[in-house]
This record gives structure tokens, sequence and C-alpha cells, in this order.
């Protein structure tokens, strides 16, 4: 029995002079603005309202590269050519810009609900955020004719600009074709295909020329273009 009582307190003494076996390092953030001082000297990051800056200009602040654990001073992160702010960290199929757009957490799969990732959540169409188109730009000019057509999810909502001379396009024709090209996402169609989609819906033919721009929510960036001459210009 004496010999149990000693190796317990001598378990215990040894215990006091080593410390708790994990601890964690406080963070020292002397300016409050919620990124720690030494990751700050690491960047060189100086000045007022640091965290809401974005000096490499991919769309992300210095706060949430800090949170992400991405260089702030660096467009591609790990220069596997997709920009920081296209890049999915957490892995729940939505842009690391998506998600901020929507108010979401790009450094958690699960920041909405529990149980469903939140590239998984719907929108109120039910179409999956994954699945969704977050921008596409339209440029067309076809002789006399032109187009400029900017489709937008904004805060989770439709923004739509049209621009036509001698075309008749409507909103709702734009919403289709978003429509038909998030359909496309999955099978990951051929830039191809996706260009004869578009020129099917505008009906082109002839000379013309075209630019395409198209971004999904889960990062994807697809540009597109084409110029068919007219064979009535003079070459100077």
């Amino acid at each position: 029995m004496k010999k149990i009582m000693v190796f317990v307190l001598s378990l215990i003494v040894t215990i006091s002079l080593v410390g708790p076996v994990q601890s964690s390092a406080k963070v020292v953030d002397k300016n409050k603005n919620k990124i720690s001082d030494s990751w700050e000297k690491k960047y060189k990051l100086t000045g007022k309202n640091l965290a809401k800056k974005d000096p490499d200009r991919d769309g992300l602040s210095n706060l949430v590269e800090y949170r992400l654990k991405l260089n702030p001073k660096k467009k591609d992160t790990n220069n596997n050519k997709v920009p920081d702010g296209r890049e999915d960290t957490d892995r729940d199929g939505i842009s690391n810009l998506a998600e901020i757009d929507l108010g979401l957490n790009p450094a958690k799969a699960y920041s909405k609900k529990k149980n469903v990732k939140d590239g998984n959540l719907k929108d109120v169409s039910g179409v999956a955020w994954s699945k969704k188109v977050k921008e596409l730009d339209i440029s067309i000019e076809s002789g006399r004719k032109e187009l400029d057509v900017e489709y937008e999810i904004i805060k989770g909502k439709e923004k739509i600009l049209i621009e036509q001379t001698g075309y008749n396009l409507t909103k709702k024709q734009v919403r289709t074709l978003v429509t038909q090209l998030q359909n496309d996402i999955t099978n990951k169609t051929s830039k191809t295909k996706i260009l004869n989609k578009i020129k099917n819906q505008f009906n082109l033919s002839g000379y013309y020329e075209i630019d395409i721009e198209l971004e999904y929510m889960n990062g994807r960036e697809i540009e597109i273009s084409q110029e068919i001459e007219n064979p009535n210009d003079d070459d100077d």
C-alpha cells in the first residue's frame, strides 16, 4: 500500500513539473484585426484596414487568406493555374469566392447544415449551388448587329443585363441558356459544344465575332473566342 502511495505522489509531482501534455500557443493580435501578428510579419503586411485588403487581387481579403492558410501576396498559392478565389479549399463543391458571396464559410464544408455540404445546398428553384452558373458574359458582333449579355449571381440572386442592336433577346431566353449550361456541367461539356449551343440560341450564321466567358459556382472557368470573317471585307 505504501509503495502505491509513493508511486502516485511521484506521478503527481512529475505531471506538475512537466505541465499539460497538450498546450496551444496564444495568438498575438495587437491590432485586433483577427489576424495573428506573426502572420502579418511573415508576409510583410502593414497599414490600416489590412484585413480587408487584397494585395494579390485574387478576390480574397487578407483575413480570408489567413483563415484558409493561403499566401496573401500570391494569386495562385499552390501554382496549379487556378486563382485562389476559384479554388475550393474545403472541397464542398463551391469555389471560395462563391461561398463568400453566398454568406457561407469557405473553410468549412458544412458551414450551414450539419448533414448537407454547402455545395449540395439548393437555391429557390431546387438546383444545387455546385451545379449553377456563377457568371456568363457574351459579346457578339455580326455586321450591324451587336449583342452584349451579362449574367451573374450576386448574393444568391440573378442579375441580367442586355445591350443589343438588331437582336431581340429577352431575359427569359438568357435564363433558358443558363439552365442548359448548368445541365451540362456534370459531363464537362467541351468548348465546341458550348459554342454551338450559344450559336444556335442566337441563330448565328454568316460572318460574326463572338467572345464568351463562363464561370460555374464550382470554380470551373471557360473562355471561348471565334471569328468568322466577312468575305466582302477588303484586306489592307
